[in-house]
């Protein structure tokens, strides 16, 4: 597709939109934020709308956003959505990436715009753009993607982005006018600047295995410091025009796959009434809707209550019911059952919502307990008979196969709950099996995944299962979640054959993988649990002890820790601690 094309998309794109920010390039640092997915899928995460206002809101700083999306990138080049400009030419390329399958999206983007990974391929020197990123899969396990970047910000970014953003703006102005005076690259003095803030980790200054001190993982302490909320509205994304708000971020829960519960723990909630203003100030916008190709009207957006464990908020019941008095339309993620909350699932009945999705993650009261997921039967048997009485049309169950000391019994176990939600309630049942993939800085960061053979098998014998009673099951192909878990707990040699795979199938990867001497299965199998993994130089918080406590306890079939919003500041895991005694020496240097 021709540049002209590609601006002419992006102007269609940017017309369906409301809140987008223009602002004018001259004499500010000049940020193109990635989304290393379709427009679609990049325009529903909230972090994206949280560091694209974040940026913005600087006066000495304009950020753009950029897609890995075939409708809106030409083939020569990649341009930013805003004003069409070609990326190579921004100073920074910040990446958020909370998938490590959009790791090959990151590798396709960079060659797009003929932008060397500073690890791999660009020389000393370096150029523009300087190469920045964050999320939740690097901030777990930067490794694989490490060469990729200048620098990688572990852990969530509101908590260092203004100081980052400081130094940027200082230090990118230096190294150009360095080169135009000498000749020469100034970036190491920005380099090692960054380095030495908590949470940014530059690999060019780390080796693997160096024994240096681990880079601290940052979180924010004060939940009434954040506002996550949406900055853009556009029909064109998966949540179409919906008004996000991230009502708590972490989850105490302490599922032991959940990498998502450790990378935001501990859990913090917003209070009732922050909330509800920022869903008043969602009703009170308008945008426009799209007929027929062209403005039928205008409405208010609707709402998206967006968190790790939407039902765990302590002001759950009180908010639902002031939802629904104000006839709200607003939908949330999966429900947790223990206790459920009646009156979310009667508000979400009343907003519309065709489905209630709830995850039981595993089909037996056993392997619940391995896995530390506290809902038992009964209370997942209970939500399905609230569907039924509240005139869902569809409910969703999630469970996730191969989790460590799974059984075919296990299996059998997912058909009989399945089977009994069918009984209880008289519409469309569907179920998902995703296959367990261990990640980084978790209980089951050692665990063996189980082979795909077997996981297929598994997914063929709850197919026949429910088939016959009409319950669809939707399964993810245990291929990939072998290539998924090969990223997630792999190192740095990975970064190669990353950028290599152009055209990326089963088998390119496995061949690249093998031209570089690599194997998955050693990224698969069992690992042990007192060797060096390349995750440990991130230091997320948690002690490690901690992880080999719960990993015990679930070989013992027990439950484990939990930590409900409010307990900030105990000691059970270590993540409070740490940051307090942060928080107290960076008090002491202040005072000297």
């Amino acid at each position: 597709m021709s540049s002209w094309k590609q601006i002419a998309a992006s102007k269609a794109v940017l017309g369906r939109e409301t809140g987008a920010i223009q602002k004018d390039h001259g004499g500010k640092l000049t940020v193109a934020l990635a989304y290393p997915n379709s427009y679609r899928v990049g325009m529903s995460s909230l972090a994206l709308h949280i560091l694209y206002r974040m940026f913005n809101s600087r006066p000495d700083v304009v950020c753009e956003r950029v897609f890995w999306d075939p409708t809106l990138a030409p083939a020569d080049d990649l341009l930013s959505l805003e004003t069409g400009r070609p990326v190579h030419q921004f100073d920074v390329w910040a990446f958020t990436v909370s998938f490590e399958m959009d790791y090959f999206n990151v590798a396709g983007m960079l060659r797009q715009a003929g932008v060397e990974p500073p690890g791999l391929t660009r020389d000393d020197h370096g150029g523009r753009p300087f190469l920045l990123a964050g999320g939740p899969a690097l901030s777990m396990n930067p490794e694989p993607l490490a060469p990729f970047f200048d620098a990688i910000l572990i852990g969530e970014a509101e908590e260092a982005l203004p100081r980052l953003v400081d130094h940027l703006v200082r230090g990118i102005e230096e190294d150009w006018a360095a080169r135009e005076q000498h000749g020469s690259d100034a970036r190491r003095p920005l380099l090692e600047a960054l380095a030495g803030e908590r949470g940014v980790y530059v690999p060019s200054l780390r080796a693997p295995g160096d024994g240096g001190e681990p880079v601290g993982r940052l979180w924010v302490a004060d939940a009434t410091a954040l506002e996550p909320v949406t900055q853009i509205y556009t029909p064109d994304a998966e949540f179409a025009n919906r008004h996000l708000i991230e009502i708590a971020r972490g989850c105490g829960r302490g599922c032991r796959f959940c990498l998502a519960g450790y990378v935001y723990r501990p859990p913090r909630e917003q209070p009732l009434d922050r909330i509800m203003q920022w869903v008043q100030e969602g009703l009170e916008r308008k945008v426009p809707v799209f007929a027929h190709g062209g403005v039928a009207g205008e409405q208010s957006p609707s709402l998206g209550l967006v968190s790790a464990a939407v039902s765990d908020h302590s002001q759950i019941d009180e908010l639902a019911v002031e939802l629904q008095a104000l006839g709200a339309r607003f939908g949330v993620s999966s429900m947790r059952t223990d206790p459920i909350s009646e009156p979310l699932v009667r508000a979400l009945a009343a907003s519309g919502n065709q489905t209630l999705t709830i995850a039981p993650e595993a089909g037996s009261d056993r392997l619940r307990r391995v896995i530390n997921k506290t809902q038992g039967e009964d209370d997942l048997l209970h939500a399905v008979e609230l569907a039924q009485a509240y005139g869902f049309p569809q409910v969703k169950l999630y469970f996730m196969i191969g989790h460590p000391t799974e059984t075919d019994d296990d299996i059998e176990a997912i058909i009989d709950l399945a089977l009994k939600a069918r009984h209880l309630f008289r519409r469309n049942v569907a179920i998902n099996a995703t296959p367990f993939v261990p990640k980084a800085h978790t209980p089951f960061q050692w665990a063996a995944m189980t082979p795909a053979k077997v996981l297929s098998a598994r997914q063929r014998v709850l197919k026949r299962g429910l088939a016959r009673h009409s319950v669809t099951v939707d399964a993810d192909s245990p291929e990939w979640a072998e290539v998924q878990a090969v990223l997630a707990r792999g190192d740095r040699r990975l970064a190669p054959a990353i950028w290599e795979v152009e055209h990326l199938t089963l088998r390119a990867f496995h061949e690249t993988l093998a031209r570089h001497g690599l194997d998955a299965a050693e990224f698969l199998g069992e690992q042990s649990s007192t060797a060096v993994l390349p995750w440990d130089i991130i230091d997320a918080g948690v002690r490690t002890s901690f992880y080999r406590h719960e990993l015990r306890l679930s070989e013992q079939e027990r439950l484990g820790h939990r930590c409900p919003p409010g307990t900030e500041f105990c000691l059970a895991c270590g993540v409070c601690r740490a940051a307090d005694q942060a928080e107290t020496v960076g008090a002491e240097k202040i005072g000297r």
